[in-house]
């Protein structure tokens, strides 16, 4: 037995041509938007990719030098201000002492949306601590130093504690512990 073969009508075969050509044409326009946020992110920095975070439920760190989450309120240049999980406690901490960002999806806390302080720099919110006389408690990965800011070098502070003066370089700061229950 002979099969029957069905010949497609030009319209027929012009359509469905038509419907592939129009899903690879809205597949090529797809790709290239992704190439161009792919761009676009390329050039942007991690404070940029931590205020991608903060539209879901704010955003949270944790440092390397400080068991518990930080869940931030201000990101700065260099730095983020911050609240310690379960606490009221406030720290600072530098870029370098991030070990991750995310959002707090799991946590119970009250979390804010950060601010962003673009041009604001480690060395400024250092200062502001330090002309408040604020306590802190600056904690590093092998150490720790409690006192106050007497002195905010280019690359260092310096923090007067009861029995010393010590000169701390901000590539050993991990978190910074501000004992004022008010913020600035």
């Amino acid at each position: 037995m002979i099969p029957i073969i069905r010949h497609m009508s030009i319209n027929e075969n012009t359509l469905g041509l038509g419907s592939l050509w129009d899903s690879e044409q809205m597949n090529s326009e797809l790709d290239v938007a992704r190439e161009r946020e792919r761009d676009r992110k390329s050039g942007l920095f991690f404070s940029d990719a931590m205020l991608a975070l903060r539209e879901d439920d704010g955003v949270s760190v944790q440092a390397t030098s400080l068991d518990r989450v930080v869940h931030v309120r201000r990101i700065g240049m260099t730095w983020i201000d911050g609240v310690v999980c379960g606490s009221v406690d406030r720290v600072i901490v530098p870029f370098g002492a991030i070990r991750v960002a995310f959002s707090p999806s799991d946590c119970t806390c009250v979390v804010s949306t950060p601010d962003h302080f673009e041009l604001v720099s480690l060395g400024a919110v250092l200062r502001d601590i330090e002309r408040h006389a604020s306590s802190i408690t600056v904690v590093g990965e092998r150490f720790g130093v409690r006192g106050r800011i007497t002195g905010v070098w280019r690359d260092a502070i310096t923090v007067r504690s009861r029995r010393r003066e010590s000169v701390l370089p901000r590539s050993a700061l991990g978190v910074i512990l501000v004992e004022e229950s008010e913020r600035t």
